[in-house]
Order: structure tokens, then sequence, then C-alpha cells
């Protein structure tokens, strides 16, 4: 039975795909190559690592988990069972993120404190640090990646690592906003991939589900109990006119909006739509 037809089998929704992919990997080119030379042989040791993997994705294990690695926001981020493989929709996070930094350097002349709340793997953290690597330099930013989980900021900080700004970020284990001691200041812009899925979405196991960490993905029965700890703590933590972006599942936006309407003080809201028109982005700012 041929790589193709094993995968179809065994229910892979993208059968052809994935064997390309670890045709690629096995031989240490890119897909591109890979298609410009179907004839290609393929050396013995290679074949057998192929052979291997087909078997693991046959298995159900995510592809970013047997390659080690996912391309993401045009990076190649390690990825393995200590954190989340990064998402498409988390760029959109990332992109938000960005500009609400930018936005607020240009008219504040202090530092500023942007702190990324459950950073996982650290994606969105190594996108913010090379593209804010002078400000974070002077000292004119700081940022600060924590999650709850001691393996994904290991994960994180490899990456960090591997992206040369390692220097540049301040990680620590921490439960979302808790104090740390080194940063007494409360953050400016808040950055938050939480756990957001449902209790029992994440138990079916489904796709890569079965293979991520589920602490990272469960978000208890209606999927916001992470979410709607963290909203109660942005009035005493998040500073006055800071703001936070959350990324939240597509039907979600409603069930924010009424959790946001309830914290004290005064904020505005509104939300990103991801390429597919959900909504997936819910930015709030402090007004007072």
């Amino acid at each position: 039975m041929g790589a193709v037809e094993r995968l179809r089998e065994a229910g892979s929704p993208t059968p052809r795909l994935d064997a390309e992919i670890l045709v690629a990997h096995a031989l240490e080119r890119d897909r591109a190559w890979l298609l410009a030379h179907l004839d290609e042989p393929m050396p013995a040791r290679a074949r057998a690592n192929f052979a291997g993997w087909i078997e693991r994705r046959a298995g159900g294990e995510p592809i970013a988990y047997i390659r080690g690695f996912k391309e993401w926001y045009g990076l190649r981020l390690a990825t393995d069972r200590r954190s989340l493989i990064p998402r498409p929709e988390t760029e959109l996070l990332a992109d938000a993120a960005i500009g609400d930094i930018a936005d607020r350097m240009g008219r504040d002349d202090g530092r500023i404190l942007a702190w990324d709340v459950g950073t996982g793997g650290g994606a969105v953290a190594v996108v913010l640090a090379r593209r804010f690597r002078s400000a974070l330099a002077l000292r004119r930013l700081r940022l600060v990646a924590t999650d709850v989980s001691a393996d994904a900021i290991e994960l994180a900080a490899e990456n960090l690592a591997a992206h040369a700004v390692d220097r540049l970020v301040t990680l620590a284990v921490a439960d979302l906003l808790d104090p740390l001691g080194s940063i007494p200041e409360p953050p400016h812009v808040v950055v938050a991939n939480l756990p957001y899925l449902r209790s029992a979405e994440v138990e079916s196991g489904l796709g890569s589900l079965g293979w991520e960490p589920a602490a990272a993905l469960d978000g208890g029965p209606d999927g916001l109990a992470v979410i709607r700890r963290l909203l109660a703590r942005l009035p005493k933590r998040l500073a006055a006119g800071g703001s936070a972006l959350l990324e939240i599942g597509e039907d979600q936006g409603g069930s924010i909006r009424t959790l946001t309407a309830a914290l004290p003080g005064a904020w505005s809201v509104s939300t990103l739509r991801d390429l597919a028109g959900n909504e997936r982005i819910v930015r709030l700012e402090r007004l007072r």
C-alpha cells in the first residue's frame, strides 16, 4: 500500500499533502523542490524515516510534532508536546499586538510594558521581539511572556534563543497576570491566547487535539473559564488607557461582550474578524 493510500485509509483529511510534506522532510528539501523533482530517488535512510513518519501520521500524530517545527508567520518555530501548535488565526493576534504596541509607542514617551499571557511555545513573543528589537534593546519597551506551564516556558525559551531574541524577553512561569516581583508596573498592552475550547471538544480528541496538552486547550464547559478569570483581573492589573487583546473561539464574541459589560470602570470593546469572517480577536481598552 502506498503512503497516500495508507493515510487515506487512516482517515487523514489531506493524505496527499501530508505524504508530500513528509517526503520533502525526509529529503531535507521543501515541498516546492519535491514537486519539481518527483522522479528523484529516495536514499535508503530517508526512505526508512519516511516510512516511520507515515505510520506516526496514520496514528494521528500532527505533522508539526513529527517534523518538530511549524512554519508560522514566516518563521520556523520548534513544536512538540510541551505546547500547542501555532494556529494561522493567531497570526491575527500577533498583528493586532504589533499595531497596539506601535500606536502606544507613538503617543507615549515613557517605557511601555507589553505582556504576552499564556505564551505557550512563545510564537507571539518571538514575533513581537523581532519586530521591536531596537525598542527592547533601548529599554523603550519591555516584553514579558508568561505561562502556567513550566514545560511551555522551556519551549518558548528555546524558540526565543533560536531567533536570537532571548535576551530581549522576560520569561516566567505565572498564572495569568499574577504579580511578578521584578515587574512592579502595570502592563500597557496585554496579549492573550488562552484556552478557549469547550471541554467536550477537547475530550473528543479530534485532529491534533488528542496530542496537544489538554490544559492549553480546555476552557471549561463553555470555553470561557480561563478567559473569564483574566477579564476579572484586568481592572486591577491593566494600566489606565491600556489595551488587552484576546484570541477567542468563533462563536464567543457575544459572550465576551456580556462579560466585559459587567467589569468595573469604562471599557471600549471591539473585535477583529479572521479570514473566514468569524470574530477572532477581542480588543478591550481601559478608558479609565
